[in-house]
């Protein structure tokens, strides 16, 4: 009964939305610049104030007015559908492993701006599961529960000066999203219960916060703030010299962490990161570089590790499917010794998909990657991506981890420093402002340190996303 009513429900809103989108080509209208941001908290539907700029299905939900100057209601939401499969190839006497599921999270946010200074957000997140999955995941279900909940206050003395405060619960970005991110890529989005401020001045942009994790239940609005890890940390940005698009900026990043994990062991753990970001875009190259040193301790005893990433692209030409060459090269520390109660092994913290590309599954722990890629754009609303990533660990004493810190497969488990390749194909297709079509498929071909584990004759993976957006 559960799995025919989630399907009804899929149909049901599929032809919502299509609806939706088919009643604003009818319109034939030009409408204003729409974005639809990754985070709902930070879209700015204010120019709908213009009744004559209301052509989209769902401009009366995203200007609603409450009577006074400058204070309205923005409703705003997201719809994704993900099915997903892995397929493990049999080792020996060890037959094949299929996972199958289904990935189902649903947005809801409702942004009240009662002057230009100060408004209150808030957002509802639900991910639900359907299917096999041998090994789940804490970020693949959560029923229902506030994955946003925040005040903020904002003061602009002077068009090039603004001062911004948030207090409650949010997504936060300071310093570089290879290290801090909401991970979108998540059934289950990530959110920080805290307060961050952010000014700007002079060309600069500052930014802080002090925060705790939301720890996820799945149950009904059960979410808490993990007291287990702490987060604190300071960003500086500016313009970026030489390219027209870019920034570059310097970092600190803290984490108290009651109990971490890794090759060596479990303990706690506080870990103090300083970075620096370089990113730019011209008229064909582009760049996105992080250098990053982290000092601290686990179990009593010191830290030490480092990490640098690197994405190099070229566009060949602006015509013709407009093709991009990239390269990106990433290398991260590794513990050396596992008897040596000093730890060398990288925290990403809380990282998104930068540090992986468009499919990877592999965290930057202990690791150096190298990833060729092409990039192409046979149709102004259609992207492809293809990419082949080579890894290999960076310290023979050390294994290979998740992007969440988990350890996958121990050092013991192998010899030698190749990982493997997984080579993928990823199209992205934008139908319309509000439905997103993302697939991706990708064969894992296993090295010599995974040759003796259960995944020695590598896997399969695929996805497929649809996404709609209002």
């Amino acid at each position: 009964m559960h799995r025919v009513k989630s399907k009804s429900i899929v149909k049901l809103l599929v032809a919502i939305a299509l609806i939706a989108s088919s009643h604003l080509v009818c319109l034939g209208q030009t409408a204003p610049l729409r974005v639809y941001l990754p985070n709902l908290a930070e879209e700015n539907w204010s120019f709908l104030k213009d009744q004559t700029k209301k052509v989209d299905f769902w401009d009366p939900l995203k200007y609603i007015s409450l009577g006074a100057e400058d204070r309205f209601l923005t409703l705003a939401g997201e719809i994704r559908f993900r099915p997903e499969g892995f397929r493990i190839r049999g080792v020996g006497d060890i037959p094949s492993t299929r996972d199958g599921y289904f990935l189902q999270r649903y947005l809801l946010g409702a942004d009240f701006h009662f002057s230009p200074r100060f408004r209150v957000y808030t957002e509802i997140q639900s991910g639900l599961i359907n299917g096999k999955l041998n090994s789940p995941r804490p970020t693949d279900k959560n029923s229902l529960d506030m994955h946003q909940a925040f005040f903020e206050w904002k003061e602009k003395p002077r068009d090039d000066r603004e001062f911004t405060l948030r207090v409650g619960r949010q997504e936060l970005t300071i310093g570089s999203s290879r290290l801090i991110s909401a991970s979108p890529g998540l059934n289950v989005k990530r959110s920080f219960d805290g307060v961050s401020l952010g000014l700007k001045a002079g060309g600069w942009r500052v930014e802080g916060g002090l925060a705790r994790l939301v720890g996820l239940s799945q149950g009904v609005f059960d979410d808490s703030p993990d007291h287990e890890q702490t987060f604190w940390g300071v960003a500086a940005t500016r313009k970026s010299p030489r390219f027209k698009q870019g920034q570059l900026g310097f970092y600190y990043l803290g984490l108290d962490r009651a109990r971490s994990t890794y090759a060596q062991g479990i303990g706690g753990e506080q870990r103090h990161t300083l970075g620096a970001k370089w990113s730019g875009s011209g008229a064909r190259l582009d760049l996105n570089y992080d250098a990053i040193f982290q000092w601290g301790s686990f179990s009593g005893a010191s830290v030490r590790a480092w990490a640098f990433s690197t994405e190099t692209g070229y566009r060949i030409s602006q015509r013709h499917w407009k093709p991009r060459l990239s390269v990106r090269a990433d290398i991260a520390s590794g513990d050396k010794d596992r008897a040596d109660p000093r730890l060398q092994a990288f925290n990403p913290l809380f990282p998104g998909n930068s540090y992986a590309g468009a499919i990877g599954l592999l965290g930057p722990t202990n690791l150096t990657d190298l990833t060729p890629a092409l990039v192409m754009v046979p149709h102004p609303r259609v992207v492809l991506i293809l990419e082949c990533p080579s890894y290999w660990r960076t310290s023979l004493q050390d294994g290979v981890y998740a992007t969440d810190l988990r350890l996958l497969i121990p050092p013991s488990a192998g010899q030698g420093r190749y990982v493997g390749t997984n080579p993928g194909i990823a199209p992205v297709w934008q139908v319309t402002r509000h439905i997103t079509l993302q697939g991706a498929i990708t064969r894992f071909f296993s090295g010599g340190f995974l040759k003796s584990t259960f995944v020695a004759n590598g896997f399969a993976f695929y996805s497929f996303s649809f996404v709609y957006r209002f």
